[in-house]
């Protein structure tokens, strides 16, 4: 693994972990193209998750706090906030653990990303329709509710298809935002509690990831071959730095351009992208192209 591989991943990873057109399907393709269908050390993938975290807590540091403050009674729309949060990551956590087998076995078939892709691609083109037929002729404003008037069924839906969606290829953030819209939440607010909503889920991913990593390395234990770096790497230090920075600087961008992409029904151009992009992964899976890890 060299420079420019980590910093690709790091783009890459920051770049589609916010904008709705699956990082996991992204980055799948590039282990298949860079190492041959290897995936990239455990210790790396962890830490570019890490620094797309640091890159929303950074550009949501006002909800955050609002949140906090909340969940010590010291604001009171932040403490409805923290609580939705949390009722929406208990389905997350449910479906995203009892699914995470068949999540990993899907990494050996790049056509199944390729149909994720595709679904992607249909919700975000029925969100961006329903947006758009509820803007309000006289003032353009969209219809709907705003964050504040979440309810339950809207955060349990949400965390729903979050726990199903980041893997399979269909987009975590796009699924999400789709599916606030469908609950009839206004366009930006469902993205913006999909964003929140981002921070606990690869916080808690990261963690469940750190697990296995950290295990060997308690018992001073080498690491297995799919957590370590390959040998003749650069420097581990070196590339997880570089990796991190490039995920973190990236993500910062993909939010800032989603999230001015929603304040009006722009999403078409992002279905458009999941459709083709669906198209190719189906074909190179269904060839084997790039063959099976």
């Amino acid at each position: 693994m060299n420079l420019l591989h980590a910093i690709l991943l790091g783009l890459i990873q920051g770049l589609t972990e916010f904008l709705p057109v699956s990082s996991t399907a992204h980055l799948t393709l590039a282990e298949h193209l860079m190492f041959g269908g290897k995936p990239m050390p455990l210790a790396f993938d962890v830490l570019l998750h890490v620094g797309t975290l640091v890159a929303l807590m950074i550009y949501f540091r006002r909800e955050l706090l609002q949140v906090v403050m909340g969940c010590f009674g010291m604001d009171k729309e932040g403490r409805r906030l923290a609580i939705w949060l949390f009722v929406a990551m208990i389905p997350t956590g449910i479906f995203g653990l009892a699914t995470r087998g068949v999540k990993e076995a899907a990494k050996e078939h790049l056509w199944v990303y390729g149909v994720g892709l595709l679904c992607t691609a249909g919700l975000l083109f029925f969100a961006n329709r329903m947006s758009r037929e509820r803007v309000n002729p006289q003032d353009q404003d969209l219809a709907g509710r705003d964050l504040p008037d979440l309810r339950a069924m809207d955060a349990l839906a949400v965390g729903t298809i979050q726990g199903i969606g980041g893997g399979f290829g269909l987009s975590r953030s796009g699924s999400t935002i789709s599916i606030g819209v469908f609950r009839g939440l206004k366009l930006p607010a469902s993205a913006r509690f999909s964003f929140l909503l981002g921070m606990p889920t690869i916080a808690a991913a990261a963690v469940v990831e750190l697990r296995g990593l950290l295990k060997p390395l308690l018992k001073h234990q080498p690491l297995p071959a799919d957590m370590a770096f390959p040998p003749g790497s650069l420097s581990p230090i070196l590339l997880c730095s570089v990796g991190v920075i490039a995920a973190a600087i990236s993500g910062y961008l993909a939010i800032g351009l989603l999230d001015r992409f929603t304040r009006r029904p722009r999403l078409n151009g992002f279905a458009i992208y999941c459709l083709g992009m669906g198209l190719v992964m189906l074909t190179l899976g269904a060839s084997g192209a790039l063959g099976h890890r």
